[in-house]
């Protein structure tokens, strides 16, 4: 099939360079956005804007070089960035040929106008999407999100303060509509940009910030009273911490949380390891819409929770690289063998025990994969007889790991 030719059409009005020329002299069938292509020179290509349905119409364009037809898209942007090229790449067959034609971005542009290094940026979008991941975005010293219809990047400012108040002082500078007549980058704290109306082609991008307090501390153990929980029910956050640890978690792959709870485990998971796809399994109704507003205060994007009941619950779900088993009650075994049948080679598996007839069900489970066991047994400042203290112990823990050859 002769190549399906993207091309990423940068910032303001579209200058068509002599390789896009030469192409559209051949072209068959050009597709754009209705601007892109009121914008887009005289030819004899057959012209399909690109709407609402961009996906069937990526997929009607592929096809059509498939039976041999000569095809030119032209994407706004950058269109390997959360643009249409992207969404034809993820649609491509082996044996496909796709040809994508750079022009410089709107992030590139914006750094350039300020004349400032931009190597260590990391990329966002929040275009078209209620999903944004805050707490990775705001753990970065220089983060710059690209804007869309509804968040413009004032509104993103506004929203940026409502997940971490202490970052309203935070310096930030909102860019809108570069490279066009209605060209505007304003500078400010997040506050203050947040006070401001900006078109939805905008970006907004995040200065480093050395004040203490500045940036989300890491989730890492976070306080009990940082989650909803139903009957105080939580795992320590000691407890976490040492748990999260031995899952030796890695930066991409696939976690199980079986019986969620609260959903910290799987949370913490996942906001530090924002490239894991974690899964939260709780077959408790009441507890899934708590888990889900755990969620959105951590601003995990990586993190789906589903009602179910293992081991049954369990063959719906991604093969894992890591698993937290807590509790599992008279089901425990089959639950145990379930998940770790279920494992990619040289995954983890880590379950955790507070009564006496777990313990000792794990102890002789599978003793040949079992890498290690540990007691946890923390003790906290607690006040004693009105004015001394002493450490009082919760209930201890055992933690069993298992490794899958």
């Amino acid at each position: 099939m002769p190549p399906l030719t993207v091309f990423s059409c940068g910032i303001g009005p579209l200058h068509p360079s002599p390789a896009l020329l030469d192409k559209l002299a051949e072209a068959q069938s050009l597709y754009a956005s209705a601007a892109l292509l009121k914008e887009c020179p005289p030819c004899n290509a057959r012209r399909i804007p690109i709407g609402r349905n961009a996906r069937e119409q990526a997929r009607e364009a592929l096809e059509e070089a498939r039976q041999g037809g000569n095809v030119v898209v032209l994407a706004s942007g950058d269109a390997l960035f959360h643009g249409m090229g992207g969404t034809l790449q993820s649609l491509a067959c082996d044996g496909d040929r796709l040809e994508f034609i750079p022009a410089p971005t709107a992030f590139q542009a914006l750094f350039h106008r300020l004349g400032m290094p931009w190597d260590r940026v990391r990329c966002f979008s929040a275009h078209s999407t209620e999903e944004i991941p805050w707490g990775d975005i705001l753990a970065q010293p220089l983060p710059v999100l690209y804007g869309g219809h509804p968040f413009t990047a004032c509104r993103l400012a506004g929203e940026a303060i409502q997940f971490h108040p202490p970052a309203a002082q935070r310096s930030a500078v909102a860019a809108e509509c570069l490279g066009t007549p209605g060209e505007r980058i304003l500078k400010g704290t997040l506050a203050e940009l947040a006070r401001e109306e900006c078109a939805p082609t905008s970006m907004l991008l995040l200065l480093p910030d050395e004040r203490s307090g500045a940036a989300p501390i890491l989730p890492l153990g976070l306080p009990a009273d940082f989650y909803e929980k139903e009957n105080n029910l939580i795992t320590a956050e000691e407890v976490r911490a040492i748990i999260l640890s031995k899952l030796r978690l890695p930066a991409w792959g696939v976690l199980w949380d079986v019986g969620a709870g609260s959903g910290s485990i799987g949370l913490e998971a996942a906001a530090l390891r924002p490239g894991l796809s974690v899964y939260g399994l709780e077959r408790q109704e009441s507890r899934l819409e708590l888990i889900r507003r755990n969620c959105r205060k951590l601003g995990c994007v990586n993190y789906a929770c589903m009602r179910g009941e293992a081991p049954e619950a369990l063959a719906a779900l991604p093969a894992p690289d890591r698993v937290f088993l807590g509790g599992g009650g008279a089901a425990l075994e089959s639950i145990l063998q379930a998940c770790f049948d279920a494992l990619n080679p040289g995954g983890l598996l880590a379950a955790s025990a507070v009564t006496t007839e777990n313990e000792h069900l794990l102890y002789g489970w599978n003793a040949a994969a079992r890498t290690g066991m540990f007691s946890l047994d923390i003790a906290s400042e607690s006040p004693i007889a009105g004015t001394y203290h002493h450490l009082r112990h919760g209930n201890r823990i055992t933690l069993f790991t298992y490794s899958r050859a």
